[in-house]
């Protein structure tokens, strides 16, 4: 049943941001994330006739659909760092974290969010396949906080699914 607009439902974007690389069991909290950012792109053909002497759109279908996906994390473990840097992180004799930079082409996986809205509407968000390529800048020497921008591509699965985006309205006043 469909429910109609409610000051119940104002959201404030908090909550978890996790991320599960292709072959991992389980997903892994990238901590403090200032930002998370998703923007739908369709790219269509279109198609116009002149049949009628004036030039008239008559037929536009979809070819493609994707989204990109941007986050910027301001906790700089090894682990977010290195999907940064596109790299993996091993340890050294010493006990230190070692990034292989560019030791891999992209990171593959899901991105999942667990909103904690605490006055309205939760949401969840799941997107199953999200590949991180290099593409935003890193900057370590900064006067303020330093954030690690990651941006990706969220592409289909088999089904042609990207995702999901669960909201449950009301959920915290009920």
């Amino acid at each position: 049943m469909p429910v109609s607009p409610s000051t119940d439902n104002y959201y404030v974007g908090k909550g978890k941001l996790s991320f599960k690389a292709v072959g991992e069991l389980t997903y892994r909290d990238l901590g403090n994330v200032s930002s998370l950012e998703t923007t739908p792109n369709l790219t269509t053909l279109e198609h116009f006739s002149s049949r009628e002497g004036v030039k008239k759109k008559d037929k536009e279908v979809v070819t493609e659909k994707k989204m990109t996906v941007t986050m910027v994390m301001d906790e700089w473990t090894a682990d977010n760092l290195a999907m940064a840097l596109l790299g993996d992180v091993e340890t050294d004799s010493a006990g230190n974290k070692v990034i292989d930079i560019f030791s891999r082409n992209s990171f593959e996986g899901e991105l999942k969010y667990e909103g904690t809205n605490e006055i309205g509407a939760q949401m969840d968000i799941c997107l199953f396949r999200v590949v991180f390529k290099p593409g935003k800048s890193l900057n370590p020497i900064s006067d303020e906080w330093g954030n690690i921008e990651i941006e990706g591509e969220a592409l289909s699965n088999e089904d042609g699914k990207f995702g999901t985006w669960t909201v449950r309205e009301g959920a915290a006043s009920a």
